[in-house]
């Protein structure tokens, strides 16, 4: 068994399916295929076989995979900076061994991709010896002074060009150094930069990457004079790496995160010049259940798969080996005005054809996959051959099926959202889902708060003043079968204020307006769930009714009259071994869900609603009703808890009426996003429904900062308008005090007199059609271009308006705008904007007579299509 922690690990870019980890002990692995034999794994998250261990160096510093195809082959640096290569075989070979002439500790290892048997060595600064060695493992221990270089210097990181001959170190933490080593005397180049550690170049050939603390630089290798762009993190860097199956995607690791940074870099090419800009994101590499449970606290290591698309290998806590990939990552075409098609990134090596993603077709029984595999056997297994289109497989089909950016625009022209209890929202285009779960939101929702289940029963409260209040007195009542059931198996049910409130929440009615309710799913024509709600509430008789009165509207009524003549002869007595397997191999063949449930609970054994509490074709809260109605306090937490679980690991936005406000209901949305791609949902979901402090939480704020973006994008600002003013409202309230307000130029406080700390009382009469200086320093405020009226200065209402005299209303906050301040930013002049207005309309240039600028040319509005802004 694998002992001790683990400080490294790294896939073997020529053998797609081992890796080498190392720590105290260095260890092989090779990753199990899907048609393996089930064995128990030596790694608890990775189905892996333990081929080999190399046991005569330990406490490795550095580990390098080598390119070479024919066997494992890796490259290990000690703290003594003693260098071994190891194929992981019995046998030991003296020229495989490397010590330098003087001791210190190996930095870092560098193999050479295009010569698989030239190792760069780094060492660590020794006045009388070199710092880097180049070694060819064919023709023995370097001797030539040609091979070493950096005297008197200490190597921090190393990495070879990909198109040349030539060495990239950084060196001494205060400059890169590129040797080209084409020629016997080579040459050698260097930048005077800090950012040394962590060198890299993109699978492009062009892009190289390093860093220093929480800084990392671009470069241009065949222009390295000055760096590309810096980006700069909150957080110290750990490791960063480009992914080999990517042109532009750089991950980094940062110190104490549990998250891997992602920056997609982009490039805009000038005639003369070249932009880089980057798209960052962060990612949780971890299944959703572990987000909050503090299993995985940091990663510490990766390691990208140099075929498999966006595979990497991850080491956890220092201890646990996880498989990754990330999440199908689609890209737009970006435009202001149009419609955003879905561009699916690709390998580097797979040919970008018209018919390439249909090129696998996603099998209908196969679930979405999640962002991390605990079991790779499933990963390991997508391949892509350098002659083959991108494999889909691991996507959800309905994202081939749908233009998810065009139907976020056309819900966002609709109003999606923003009213979600409003009558019109019914009308949208919506999938049944998500018109099932807005309406559950809705029903949950009440006194400004998203209640949910959970909480209405009290569950996990501990002992504080609201488990106090959720504990009052369950009463338990034994049930008679009617007449005309036969049945000996006992029914209780359970009765409280809490389930009372829960069942609400779910949306049953209390047993007075049941009636009522059954109606209601009549009329909705809702026939099977009415008859099966009735059945939950002994109403059998009633139920035929139902059925009997619903067949005689249905092309096809032989289940409902099956049902029917099933139902009023019912004796679930008949219960031989034999019997009841007829009856539950009967029962799975109808197709109707809440007919299913209504044989299962009638023939349910001991207490055992399992049947019903399975039954997936059944909403999630008739099953919560039924469970609030029939199980015991300890088997009603259990099975809230299980649902609460499987919600957050399928993304299933329904599980909200569980979770209601709450970090659980925040993973339940991360995982709806990570499976369907649909940030519009789910920040919309979290803006009308999360009020408290989960408001703040940093991924709902990325959640709503994106679909604001992409409402940018389509150029519709008056509904991005509407949403700011939503979000402004829910902010507001945790708002101390008012924090944006004209100040004095001269002494920089607040002008207006509602804003002063201590406002000197003024009569009516004087109001503020005097205000002329600024009321605590009594320096003059500035006038207006045109009228020369001091800022401030009330004018005479238009259209017979007069302004109102009552103090509370007097001020700033009643004018116009119309009768606001606007100034030009070039040259600073400007006036009442209706005074501007009404100049620009005939002139052009600015309105005081010194000034030469033409103000209005600097916006890309003409004058004469101006509106009246009154």
């Amino acid at each position: 068994m694998m002992s001790g922690n683990i400080h490294g690990l790294s896939w073997f870019p020529n053998f797609p399916d081992k890796f080498v980890s190392w720590g105290q002990e260095i260890n092989l692995y090779e990753v199990r295929s899907k048609d393996d034999a089930p064995q128990k794994s030596r790694l608890p998250y990775i189905s892996v076989n333990y081929l080999a261990n190399e046991s005569r160096y330990q406490y490795a510093r550095c580990v390098a995979a080598s390119y070479h195809s024919h066997q494992p082959i890796i490259a290990v640096g000690l703290a003594d900076g003693k260098i071994g290569i190891c194929n992981f075989r019995d046998t030991y070979d003296s020229s495989w061994e490397y010590t330098p002439r003087q001791q210190r500790m190996c930095t870092c290892l560098a193999w050479n991709e295009l010569d698989a048997n030239i190792l760069a060595i780094g060492h660590d600064r020794h006045r009388s010896d070199s710092c880097i060695t180049i070694w060819d493992t064919e023709r023995g221990v370097p001797k030539e002074t040609a091979n070493f270089f950096g005297q008197a210097e200490s190597a921090n990181s190393l990495c070879w060009d990909r198109n040349h001959r030539m060495l990239i170190a950084g060196m001494s933490q205060k400059m890169i150094k590129l040797f080209d080593l084409r020629q016997n005397n080579a040459t050698c180049q260097s930048i005077q930069t800090k950012t040394v550690q962590g060198l890299s170049v993109a699978p492009n050939g062009n892009d190289l990457c390093s860093y220093v603390d929480s800084i990392i630089m671009l470069w241009d290798v065949r222009s390295i004079k000055q760096p590309l762009r810096q980006i700069q993190s909150s957080r110290n860097h750990l490791q960063i790496a480009w992914c080999p199956t990517r042109n532009s995607l750089l991950s980094s690791l940062q110190r104490d995160s549990p998250y891997i940074t992602l920056y997609d870099i982009r490039t805009v090419e000038n005639e003369n010049s070249r932009e880089i800009y980057h798209v960052k994101r962060q990612i949780s590499p971890f299944p959703a259940k572990y987000h909050h449970s503090g299993k995985f606290a940091s990663v510490n290591c990766l390691s990208w798969h140099s075929r498999d698309f966006e595979r990497a290998l991850l080491l956890a806590d220092a201890v646990n080996i996880l498989d990754f990939r990330l999440p199908a990552t689609l890209h737009t075409a970006h435009s202001n005005r149009r419609k955003l098609p879905l561009l699916m990134q690709r390998p580097l090596y797979a040919p970008a054809s018209p018919t390439s993603t249909t090129a696998a077709t996603p099998t209908p029984t196969q679930q979405p996959t999640s962002s991390c595999s605990l079991n790779s056997a499933s990963s390991s297994n997508l391949d892509y051959s350098p002659h083959s289109a991108l494999n889909v497989d691991f996507l959800v089909p309905e994202l081939f099926e749908l233009d998810l950016v065009d139907e976020t625009r056309q819900r966002a022209l609709e109003d999606y959202g923003i009213k979600p209890d409003n009558k019109r929202f019914a009308e949208l285009h919506l999938t049944p889902y998500l018109r099932n779960v807005w309406s559950t939101l809705n029903n949950v929702y009440c006194d400004e708060q998203l209640s949910g289940v959970k909480s209405a029963l009290g569950i996990n409260l501990g002992h504080t003043s609201e488990a106090l209040m959720a504990s009052s007195r369950i009463e338990s009542q034994l049930l008679q079968w009617p007449d005309g059931i036969n049945n000996s198996n006992k029914l209780v049910c359970y009765k409280s204020e809490q389930r009372d409130h829960a069942l609400q929440l779910c949306g049953w009615a209390f047993e007075y307006e049941l009636e009522r309710f059954i109606d209601q799913l009549y009329d909705n024509k809702e026939y099977s769930r009415a008859a099966m709600i009735c059945v939950f509430h002994l109403k059998i008789m009633h139920a035929c009714g139902i059925l009997s009165a619903a067949a005689d509207k249905m092309r096809d009524p032989s289940m409902y009259r099956i049902t029917v003549i099933a139902l009023s002869s019912f004796n679930a007595d008949r219960c031989s071994s034999t019997s009841r397997n007829q009856r539950s191999s009967a029962n799975m063949q109808i197709q109707d869900p809440h007919l299913r449930a209504i044989f299962s609970f009638l023939t349910m054994e001991k207490d055992n609603f399992e049947a019903v509490l399975k039954e997936e074709g059944v909403s999630l809260a008739d099953r919560m009703a039924f469970a609030c109605k029939y199980l015991s306090e300890t088997k009603l937490t259990d099975y809230v808890k299980q649902q609460i679980q499987a919600a957050i690991d399928c993304g299933d936005l329904n599980g909200l009426l569980l979770t209601g406000e709450s970090l659980d209901g925040i993973s339940i949305l991360q995982s709806y996003m990570d499976v369907s791609f649909d940030v519009q949902t789910v920040a919309l979901v979290a803006i009308n429904y999360f009020r408290q402090e989960h408001f703040t939480d940093k991924r709902i704020q990325y959640w709503i900062a994106s679909y604001l973006d992409y409402l940018n994008s389509w150029g519709l600002w008056e509904k991005r308008a509407e949403l700011d003013i939503k979000i402004e409202g829910i902010r507001s309230s945790a708002r101390s005090s008012r924090t944006v307000y004209l100040s004095c130029n001269f002494c920089g406080k607040p002008v207006s007199n509602a804003l002063l700390d201590e406002p000197r009382p003024r009569s009516t009469t004087t109001s503020t059609n005097r205000l002329s200086s600024c009321p605590s320093c009594r320096k003059p405020l500035p006038r207006c271009s045109l009228c020369l009226m001091h800022m401030g200065t009330m004018l005479n209402m238009s259209n017979g308006e007069t302004p109102s005299t009552t103090p509370e209303v007097q001020g700033w906050q009643t004018k116009p705008f119309s009768k606001w301040f606007s100034w030009c930013q070039t040259c600073r002049h400007g006036g009442h904007t209706e005074h501007i207005m009404q100049w620009f309309k005939q002139n052009s240039e600015c309105p005081v007579s010194s000034c030469n600028c033409r103000c209005f040319d600097m916006d890309g509005s003409k004058p004469n299509t101006l509106r009246d802004i009154s």
